[in-house]
């Protein structure tokens, strides 16, 4: 019988698979980018800190996620050119 895996591997991952998984990628950056205007415009209103610590937060979250989105567009291409 054929296992079935649990996680996503990059290393052993398909053409499908990374492409399943770019857009899921673009659709947590569209996510992030909406939550982080969100905030910029309570941050603008109000002036607490907290706005401003989320906006940190989601400003790096969203450099950790384009990070990933280009590692993933890099093993497309090496699948692509294969």
């Amino acid at each position: 019988m054929k296992k079935q895996k649990n996680k996503f591997v990059l290393s052993e991952a398909t053409l499908n698979e990374v492409n399943k998984q770019l857009k899921i990628n673009t659709f947590v950056i569209c996510l992030i980018a909406l939550i982080l205007l969100l905030n910029v415009a309570h941050f603008m209103q109000e002036h607490r800190p907290f706005y401003a610590v989320l906006v940190v937060v989601m400003v790096f979250l969203l450099f950790i996620i384009i990070k990933s989105r280009r590692i993933l567009e890099m093993r497309k291409r090496a699948l692509t050119k294969s």
